[in-house]
């Protein structure tokens, strides 16, 4: 989706002044917070897809995309409320997608509505309703973005109140070749693939009430067992605490990866992350290593697996 049109000086000044706190730490920067856009408004919702959610066309992963905002379950006709005060306009593309422009290049999204407002018309926030939850849709997408730039509306600090008791966990770990497996036996190059997956901390209605969506962050480093001072440094795989990647889908998602769809025949997410791409194994000396992945939420919950691997170059 294209920026906002036009950004004053200071606007832009001051969305390029927070993007760099966003990107300047591990924890994102905090900004002025806001409220859901349904009501309660001061209550947390169900959320049944993430940031950085995979969204993935048929089940080729060249034509996938990251999730650029959250799903709040809502049932089909309610209403959906301004969170920041502004000028509403209605997507050229989407016609059911209103943006809230406010300011300091500060914007809302609502996608997935049957829009209240027209065009030009001053909003308030917590007072006007921008639309109706649209059939069959079952949610409404809610995206933040400052200037150009998507940002996660669960970091701290922003969309409250919002509460994370989950644990996101690393479920498999695999040295693969083009997406088949190579055995814990490596040599040359191999490429490194970690798949996990999170839970939504309020269960949202039948289908979506188990779904898996995206840990926030995804680390990952090699480790030789017994001298943990040869431990290398941590790797960043994957990071949605902030802002969205700017680095293709397929740099971050593996092949086999897919979204979602627990209305088709059960079929739910699998979050298979890119560690490393042609690993060289010859950069380390022969012997037993482990292979360390840590994941994270934006709220600071995190878990770690590990997997032994026997590098084995010119044997």
């Amino acid at each position: 989706m294209s920026a906002t049109a036009h950004l004053t000086r200071r606007g832009a000044l001051l969305a390029a002044a927070v993007l760099a706190l966003l990107f300047a730490s591990s924890t994102p920067a905090h900004a002025a917070s806001y409220g859901w856009p349904l009501k309660p408004f001061h209550r947390q919702h169900a959320v049944r897809g993430f940031f950085g959610d995979p969204r993935i066309l048929g089940n080729d992963e060249a034509d996938g995309t990251f999730h650029f905002g959250i799903d709040i379950s809502a049932p089909n006709g309610t209403a959906v409320y301004a969170t920041l005060d502004g000028v509403a306009s209605i997507h050229p593309l989407h016609r059911d997608t209103v943006i809230v422009s406010g300011a300091g290049g500060v914007s809302h999204e609502y996608w997935h509505v049957v829009p209240a407002i027209t065009p030009g018309e001053h909003v308030t926030a917590y007072r006007t309703i921008v639309g109706r939850v649209e059939a069959p849709w079952g949610h409404v997408h809610f995206s933040e973005r400052l200037g150009s730039v998507y940002v996660n509306p669960l970091r701290p600090g922003a969309l409250e109140p919002y509460r994370d008791r989950t644990r996101p966990a690393v479920t498999h770990i695999t040295f693969e070749h083009d997406g088949t497996a190579a055995g814990d036996r490596v040599s040359g190059s191999v490429d490194l693939v970690a798949q996990a997956e999170d839970a939504t901390p309020l269960p949202p209605p039948k289908p979506w009430n188990d779904v898996p969506v995206t840990p926030a962050f995804v680390e990952w480093r090699v480790v030789a067992p017994r001298a943990t001072a040869s431990a290398g440094a941590w790797h960043v795989a994957a990071d949605f605490r902030g802002a969205l990647p700017t680095v293709a889908f397929t740099s971050v998602y593996a092949r086999w990866t897919r979204q979602n769809h627990p209305d088709q025949r059960r079929r739910f997410g699998r979050y298979r992350f890119v560690l490393a791409r042609g690993f060289d194994t010859r950069a380390l000396p022969n012997g037993t290593y482990r292979l360390v992945v840590r994941v994270a939420d934006t709220r600071g919950n995190t878990s770690s697996a590990s997997r032994t691997f026997t590098v084995a170059n010119g044997v």
